[in-house]
C-alpha cells in the first residue's frame, strides 16, 4: 500500500507542477500618439523647408487630394498679395451675387482704379454681366472690373472689403488683412502665402470659379459701350498666344499677380500621376534687357516650372491605408475572442519615389479605455498615425471590424480552466504515460503478491501430504 500511496502522491504532483507550468503570461500594450499630421495648416511640409527657388521669396506647394502640404518656404511671413487679391473677390461675388446679374459700370467704381494699371476699358453707364466681370477679372487680371464687382456686390468697395476680411476669417486666415479688392499696392493690404493657399483651395471647390480659373480665353459679348472683347489669360504656363516658351501641359490653372512692392506673384493648379496641385511663388524676382524696359525673364514662370519639375519628379501619389482594412488586434478580458482593429477612412499621402514601405512607421494610440467586454462593432477604439521620418503623413481613428460579446457567468468560468490545445496534448502525453506507469507498477505488484501465495499453497500442501504418509507409516 506505501507503494501505491507513493505513486499516487507523484502522479498529482506532477499534474499540479504541469497546469502552473502552462499557465500564460500577459504582456502590457504601451504606445503613446504624437501631434501633428499634414493639412495647409501643416508646420511640418513632407520636403525640407530649405530654399528651393532662386528669387522667390515665399513658397508653397499643397496636394488637394490628400490634404498634404508638400513644401513651404516662408510660409508665414508677412508678404504683400498683388493680384491674389482678386482670388477673394471673386470668391465672395460668387457666394453673395448671380452671375446673370447685370452690372452698371459707375464714375466712383473706376475712380479707384489707378490710371495705367491693368483694366477692360470699362466705361462709365456701360452695362456688363456679373459673370463677364469676373472673367475680365481672373482671366486678364482687370483691376476695374474688380472694383465694379465691388461696388455692385457690396454697395461700396469699403462695405466689400469688410466681406472679404470676414470670409478670411472664417477660412482660418491669421495673417491677412484686405484693404481693397483689386491687390494694387497698400501698405496695409497684406497676407501669406499659406493664406493665399487657403483662399485658392475653398474657391476651387466652387465649380464656376474652378471654370474661370482654368480658362485660357474667353468673349465678352459687346455691350451698349463696347464692342466684343476677346481676353486671353495673363498666365503664360496656359497658353501659346505670344509664345510657347512657357506653355506647360501639367498646369490646368493660374492667376498671376505683379507690383513693384510684391514682386512677381504666380498660382497655379497642376496635375499629374494623380496628384492636384496648388502651387504658389510669390515675390520672384524678372531681369530685363539691356534696354532696361523689355523683360528678359518674368521669374515667377521660369521658377514655377523648376517647383513642378522638381515636385512631380521626386514625389507621388499613393494610398497608406484603406477604411476596413485589418492593422491590429487585441484581446479582450471575458470576451469570446479578440477585437481585430480597423481604419475608419481611407488615407493617401504624397511620399517620395519609390520610397521602400518599411520606412513608414506605423503608431497605435492608447487604446480607449480597457479592453472588456462586450465590445460593440464599429466601436472607437484606438488611433494610428504614419509616420515618415520626424513628419505625419496620415492619422485615423481605429474602430472594431467585429462585436466582441460578453460570456456568460457558467462560460467564462469554463473558460478560465481551458487550456490551449497544444498544451494539452502535451499534457495528455505526459499523463498516459504516468498512469501506463503506474498501471505496470500495479500488475507487477498484484502479480508478485499471486505469485508469493500460490508458491505458499503448495508448500502447505506438500507438508500435508508428508504428514499423512508419516501418520500411515
Amino acid at each position: 500500500m506505501k507503494f501505491i500511496r507513493s505513486i499516487c502522491l507523484i502522479l498529482s504532483f506532477i499534474l499540479l507542477t504541469s497546469a502552473f507550468g502552462f499557465a500564460a503570461h500577459a504582456t502590457d500594450f504601451d504606445a503613446a500618439v504624437t501631434s501633428g499630421c499634414h493639412s495647409v495648416d501643416a508646420k511640418k511640409p513632407l520636403m525640407s523647408d530649405e530654399k528651393l527657388l532662386e528669387t522667390s521669396k515665399a513658397v508653397f506647394v499643397y496636394e488637394r487630394n490628400s490634404d498634404t502640404l508638400v513644401y513651404g518656404y516662408n510660409a508665414d511671413e508677412k508678404i504683400y498679395p498683388s493680384s491674389m487679391v482678386k482670388i477673394m473677390t471673386a470668391l465672395v461675388a460668387l457666394d453673395k451675387g448671380e452671375l446673370s446679374e447685370t452690372v452698371e459700370v459707375t464714375r466712383n467704381a473706376l475712380s479707384y482704379v489707378a490710371i495705367g494699371s491693368v483694366s477692360a476699358g470699362l466705361k462709365n453707364g456701360e452695362l456688363i454681366s456679373l459673370e463677364d466681370l469676373l472673367y475680365c477679372m481672373l482671366t486678364a487680371s482687370a483691376n476695374d472690373a474688380s472694383v465694379v464687382i465691388a461696388e455692385h456686390i457690396g454697395g461700396s468697395q469699403e462695405r466689400f472689403v469688410m466681406l472679404m476680411n470676414k470670409k478670411a476669417e472664417e477660412l482660418g486666415c491669421t495673417g491677412t488683412n484686405f484693404t481693397n479688392a483689386h491687390g494694387l499696392h497698400d501698405e496695409n493690404n497684406y497676407t501669406t502665402i499659406r493664406d493665399v493657399c487657403k483662399i485658392l483651395d475653398a474657391a476651387l471647390d466652387n465649380e464656376t470659379f474652378k471654370t474661370m480659373f482654368q480658362t485660357e480665353k474667353h468673349t465678352v459679348p459687346a455691350t451698349n459701350k463696347c464692342e466684343e472683347r476677346q481676353l486671353v489669360t495673363t498666365n503664360r504656363m496656359m497658353t501659346a498666344a505670344e509664345n510657347d516658351r512657357y506653355l506647360d501641359e501639367r498646369v490646368t490653372g493660374g492667376k498671376t499677380g505683379a507690383t513693384d512692392q510684391a514682386g512677381r506673384c504666380l498660382a497655379v493648379t497642376a496635375e499629374q500621376n494623380g496628384m492636384e496641385l496648388i502651387a504658389i511663388v510669390m515675390g520672384a524676382k524678372p531681369t530685363y534687357e539691356i534696354d532696361g524696359i523689355a523683360l528678359k525673364t518674368h521669374g515667377s514662370f521660369e521658377e514655377m516650372a523648376v517647383l513642378l519639375d522638381h515636385t512631380f519628379s521626386q514625389y507621388e501619389y499613393r494610398q497608406v491605408f484603406y477604411a476596413g482594412q485589418a492593422v491590429s488586434q487585441y484581446p479582450v478580458t471575458n470576451g469570446d475572442t479578440n477585437v481585430v482593429l480597423a481604419p475608419v477612412k481611407t488615407m493617401s499621402t504624397v511620399l517620395p519615389v519609390n520610397l521602400d514601405p518599411n520606412q513608414l512607421s506605423w503608431v497605435y494610440g492608447d487604446l480607449t479605455g480597457s479592453t472588456q467586454a462586450p465590445i460593440a462593432q464599429g466601436q472607437n477604439m484606438s488611433t494610428l498615425q504614419v509616420w515618415y521620418g520626424s513628419t505625419c503623413v496620415a492619422q485615423t481613428d481605429l474602430v472594431a471590424m467585429n462585436p466582441v460579446p460578453l460570456y456568460s457567468e457558467q462560460a467564462a468560468d469554463d473558460d478560465a480552466h481551458k487550456i490551449p490545445v497544444e498544451e494539452t496534448s502535451i499534457l495528455s502525453t505526459v499523463i498516459w504515460v504516468i498512469v501506463g506507469i503506474v498501471v505496470f507498477a500495479l500488475l507487477a505488484w498484484f502479480g508478485v503478491r499471486w505469485i508469493r501465495k500460490t508458491l505458499q499453497k503448495k508448500r502447505r500442501m506438500r507438508r500435508r501430504r508428508e504428514q499423512r504418509r508419516r501418520g500411515n507409516a
